[in-house]
């Protein structure tokens, strides 16, 4: 497929590799700021207006206030966002078949909203068609595959040939835009988390809170379900060894093993048994760079190509879609007198980058060994003191992650003495390794 651009106006273009939140958003900031540019996206996945729920894509997330503010960033942009999904932050943890809520909705607090990966993107790309179709040109079931940044371009997936003048890496844990970064004083690494996971999407069971979420463990097998505005549950389970061996049953076989080791859920209904046994399993990764930009190559990185931590904390999203603003800030900011990257990307890198390796630090929490159970007391006491002196106690690490805006740098800072436990037992290089440079 030949460039939509070949034969129009002299206008720069800016090529974005991935349409996840951050990838659509970073094509949004551009096409708002710099009208003599064009913006072709792409995108290995289908259209997520009119995707089938299928496999580990079905997946929901949750968007704090962190994500709510950057959202409330582009005026309107929350709202349309909001109405695809639930907003709650009731959580149940079951144990057989009881349920213990730890978590209700306050009077006055900043609920979660809990939505899908899709319905996410299909809103952002809604607003972003409306404003600015006429120089955007998207390409779904089309990735970059690989990318020279010497001679600025790019070959996909489908075998087509490229130019660009910018180009953005919103690609995930796998970017192919980091990959091609690879060069003299950058670093970077990607890291597997223990365990796989599969998801399914189906209905809510009668005995559970359509509006909550809801945790449960048996036998090695995590459940975690997360409500959808369409009155479904999105459904991971998850498991640390091999994946559990009545996988390899048929559909009837494996609702009834389900149905035996979460009471509490019952038996899924067999259309969802079919979505879980057909998925390949699916893992979690960590990703850490020393910098998020190439001038040289006019390559800029964002959202998990960036700094993933597998989902573990809750903030990928949340923090993917505030290296969006802070682009948008940026390109507000500046007089455009060379390409985007080469304007603001240093400046991008300063400021997110040390977020990105604090957002790490943190998910090595909790301290290994003997340092486990202090930890976990501190941290009840401290939600415990937070609550009843709000005004002298400090949060716990969670809820600073998740009901405040704290800078994740601020959050490693107040956190020194139990992170310098954890990072004796950090996985892969040391840190200092990708201090920014």
């Amino acid at each position: 497929m030949a460039s939509a651009f070949v034969g129009g106006p002299a206008f720069a273009k800016v090529v974005v590799s991935g349409a996840g939140p951050a990838g659509l958003l970073a094509a949004r900031s551009i096409l708002d700021h710099r009208p003599d540019v064009e913006v072709e996206v792409f995108e290995k996945r289908g259209d997520p207006r009119s995707e089938q729920i299928s496999g580990f894509r079905a997946y929901s997330l949750g968007l704090n206030i962190r994500g709510r503010s950057a959202l409330q960033h582009w005026p309107g942009l929350w709202e349309r966002v909001a109405a695809k999904g639930v907003l709650s932050d009731k959580f149940f943890l079951h144990l057989g078949g009881f349920q213990l809520q730890l978590r209700a909705n306050r009077e006055g607090g900043v609920p979660t909203l809990l939505i899908g990966r899709n319905d996410l993107c299909a809103a952002l790309l809604e607003d972003l068609q409306e404003r600015h179709g006429s120089r955007l040109s998207l390409h779904f079931g089309e990735a970059l595959k690989e990318v020279d940044l010497t001679s600025r371009r790019c070959l996909t997936s489908a075998g087509t040939a490229v130019r660009y003048d910018d180009l953005l890496g919103a690609d995930g844990v796998n970017s192919a835009v980091r990959r091609a970064m690879a060069a003299a004083g950058f670093r970077s690494d990607a890291v597997d988390l223990p365990g796989q996971f599969k998801v399914w999407v189906g209905p809510c069971p009668s005995n559970l809170d359509p509006l909550a979420v809801h945790a449960m463990s048996s036998k090695g097998l995590t459940l975690f379900s997360i409500p959808r505005v369409d009155g479904r549950l999105c459904t991971i389970l998850s498991w640390n060894d091999s994946p559990p061996s009545f996988l390899e049953d048929d559909d009837e076989a494996i609702a009834q093993h389900l149905q035996q080791d979460f009471p509490s859920f019952g038996a899924p209904a067999l259309e969802s048994v079919a979505q879980l046994r057909q998925q390949r399993p699916s893992k979690a990764t960590t990703v850490r760079a020393n910098r998020y930009h190439d001038l040289e190559g006019r390559a800029l990185l964002l959202g998990d190509a960036a700094h993933s931590t597998g989902g573990t904390l809750g903030q990928g999203a949340n923090s993917a879609l505030t290296d969006a603003v802070v682009l948008d800030k940026l390109l507000q900011a500046t007089t455009p007198e060379k390409s985007v990257v080469q304007d603001v990307g240093e400046e991008f890198s300063k400021l997110r980058q040390p977020e990105g390796l604090a957002l790490w630090k943190l998910l090595q929490l909790p301290p290994k060994g003997l340092w486990a159970l202090p930890y976990t007391a501190a941290q009840f006491a401290a939600g415990l003191l937070s609550r009843a002196v709000p005004m002298v106690a400090s949060q716990p690490v969670q809820s600073l992650l998740s009901e405040t805006t704290t800078p994740y740098t601020e959050i490693v800072s107040s956190s020194k003495f139990w992170l310098d436990k954890a990072l004796v037992d950090a996985p892969g290089a040391s840190s200092g390794e990708f201090e920014s440079g």
